[in-house]
């Protein structure tokens, strides 16, 4: 993509900040060039959307007693299974079963702990989590 081809759109999920690609010049040389998408920022709105419902989704499995928190903490935190297992050190399975309320229960608190660092919050608001 040329210097001249780089979108200058507004991209409002952004704050007014301006990303920065790499294009040839009229040289043929690559420099920095500012750029915003609209496109982008109409992707960005539809994963926040979507994360959203899947948050409101965890919470009402909380209050049935299907979910445990880390379901709710892991779609606020913007992550899926594969990125969630790879902070903690866990395999994918083990925190699939971890996002079953029965199973979170009976979690160790050393595991636990490992959750809400992930999640940056404290421990007891892991385990206390209410609705």
């Amino acid at each position: 993509m040329k210097k001249i081809h780089v979108p200058q759109e507004t991209n409002t999920t952004l704050d007014g900040i301006r990303k920065v690609m790499y294009a040839p010049n009229e040289k043929g040389d690559f420099e920095k060039v500012n750029y915003g998408s609209e496109v982008e920022e109409f992707a960005t709105k539809l994963a926040v959307n979507a994360y959203e419902e899947l948050m409101s989704k965890a919470l009402k499995e909380i209050q049935e007693g299907i979910a445990s928190p880390i379901a709710f903490y892991m779609f606020k935190n913007r992550m899926d299974i594969p990125t969630l297992a790879s902070i903690v050190g866990m395999f994918q399975f083990n925190v699939k079963r971890h996002l079953k309320a029965e199973i979170f229960k009976k979690l160790s608190d050393k595991k636990i702990e490992k959750y809400a660092n992930a999640f940056h919050i404290d421990m007891d608001e892991l385990k206390g989590f209410k609705v």
